[in-house]
This record gives structure tokens, C-alpha cells and sequence, in this order.
């Protein structure tokens, strides 16, 4: 039970992250589109309810683009990093709670088991190795 609970942890905050992260995003291209667009000067708009529509209607930069795009990115390293979890846990709960409730061994659950639970760091590894966002 701490196992999973610490696992459901995890799973938490890295959602609670990425939202973050995705919504600070979003303020800093909003503030930099209100930056560019004030700096303007007052001749290309005819008063503040174009200077508005302007704002609204205007295409996202490249560097917006991008900013977002890691944060896509990032997002799915995320959901990776918790999956090798899900992964590499699920078999040896299965294993455990057959155990217990039928008090026999089962083979194939053995071998999932043994097989997938020492590979945790080699699947954490090939996550941030191979992920979008290598620190």
C-alpha cells in the first residue's frame, strides 16, 4: 500500500507540474504579446479598441510556438517517467496479491515480476535519455 500511494503521489504532482508550468507559459506569452503590441506606436491604431482586437487576432511567434511545444514535450517525459512506474510495480503488486488471496505461486506472474521490477532504472533511464527535455 505505501507503494502505490506513493506512486498516485507522484502522478499527482507531476500533473500539478506540468499544469503549471503550461499556464506560466501562457502569462509570459500574453504579457510579451501586450508588451510588443503597447510599444507600438499610437498611429497604427486608431484607439485602444483596435490596439485590443489587434492583440487578439495576431498570430503566435515562433519562440511562442516553441515555448509551447517543450511544454508538450516536457508533458509527455512526464507521462513516461510515471508510466516506467505503473510498469514496472504492476506485476510484482499482481504477484503479491495472488499470493495472498490464493496463497499459491503463479509462474508467469513470477517471471513479469522479476522481470520487470529490477528494470525500473534502465526504463527511467531510457525515458530521460531518449525524452524531448535531456537536462
Amino acid at each position: 500500500a505505501p507503494l502505490w500511494f506513493i506512486i498516485a503521489t507522484i502522478t499527482v504532482m507531476m500533473i500539478m507540474l506540468t499544469r503549471l508550468i503550461r499556464r506560466e507559459e501562457r502569462q509570459v506569452i500574453e504579457i510579451q504579446k501586450h508588451s510588443r503590441v503597447l510599444q507600438r506606436p499610437d498611429s497604427e491604431f486608431e484607439g485602444d479598441l483596435r490596439r485590443e482586437q489587434h492583440v487578439q487576432m495576431r498570430i503566435p511567434t515562433r519562440q511562442e510556438s516553441m515555448r509551447l511545444e517543450r511544454s508538450k514535450q516536457m508533458f509527455h517525459q512526464a507521462v513516461f517517467y510515471v508510466g516506467v512506474f505503473y510498469v514496472t510495480w504492476m506485476f510484482g503488486t499482481i504477484n503479491r496479491l495472488a499470493q495472498l488471496i490464493g496463497g499459491q505461486n503463479n509462474v508467469a506472474l513470477m517471471i513479469l515480476h522479476s522481470t520487470f521490477t529490477p528494470m525500473q532504472g534502465f526504463l527511467n533511464f531510457l525515458v530521460y535519455r531518449h525524452g524531448p527535455c535531456v537536462a
